[in-house]
């Protein structure tokens, strides 16, 4: 018998081997693994790109609050740096100081702290603002005190306040105790981002502080040296 004759001018089919669908099948895989690959580390850029610009918005947000305080504050507001305590460091407490974030109340005396606190949902620093406000009677007696806390920041290793003068800033002191406000106040700010850590250092003026020659402020109301008593405790 003869072998098969394929009519004419019709093409001869054939089934794909099993050696060819599978290597179809390892180049479409190579294909959408390379281009799985492609769209992860887009969209981990972007996440990235998001976290470090929220942490710089974060940073450039404190850095303006802290050197707008120490702007508005008056020749009667007093500074300490109080010791924290877990014995690590200070926390910045400012008595009649203008309110950061509450709106202003009258018949009281107001007080703002930056304090830092464990974080009760992880194992990290968060930097807490509290605006405390203590009502007062006719004589000058203080009711119960009311304290409002706001989370600033999170992911913190470690927060130094550092204030001097003019007279002493090569010593940088820690903790001022002094009656008189520094003529700056200094922030040193370490913060965790992945496997690294990022410092960011401000240096904030203090206008109702020592002048550049080491000269105290003077009073407006009396035009004399500013003789107010300083504290390191909230009232």
């Amino acid at each position: 018998m003869g072998a098969a004759v394929t009519p004419r001018g019709q093409s001869a089919r054939r089934a794909f081997t099993l050696i060819e669908v599978t290597l179809g099948l390892a180049i479409l895989v190579l294909i959408f693994g390379v281009i799985f690959q492609l769209v992860q580390m887009s969209v981990l850029g972007a996440d990235a790109a998001g976290q470090n610009s929220r942490r710089s918005r974060e940073i450039t947000g404190l850095f303006a609050l802290v050197r707008q305080l120490c702007l508005d504050l008056s020749v009667r507001s007093q500074m300490s740096l109080v010791p924290r305590a877990s014995g690590r460091g200070y926390d910045l407490v400012l008595s009649s100081a203008p309110m950061a974030i509450l709106p202003e109340r009258q018949g009281g005396a107001n007080s703002l702290r930056f304090s830092l606190q464990k974080d009760p949902t992880g194992g990290g620093q968060s930097l807490v603002l509290q605006e405390i406000f203590v009502q007062t009677n006719a004589l000058g007696l203080s009711a119960e005190g009311e304290t409002n806390s706001f989370v600033l920041m999170r992911d913190i290793v470690s927060l130094e306040w550092l204030a001097g003068t003019p007279l002493d800033r090569e010593s940088e002191p820690t903790q001022w105790t002094d009656a008189i406000k520094p003529a700056y106040l200094k922030l040193v700010l370490a913060r965790k981002e992945g496997d690294r850590i990022w410092t960011n250092t401000g240096i904030f003026w203090i206008p109702t502080g020592y002048g550049p020659s080491g000269q105290p402020p003077v009073d407006p109301l009396t035009r004399g040296p500013l003789t107010v008593t300083n504290t390191n405790s909230v009232p």
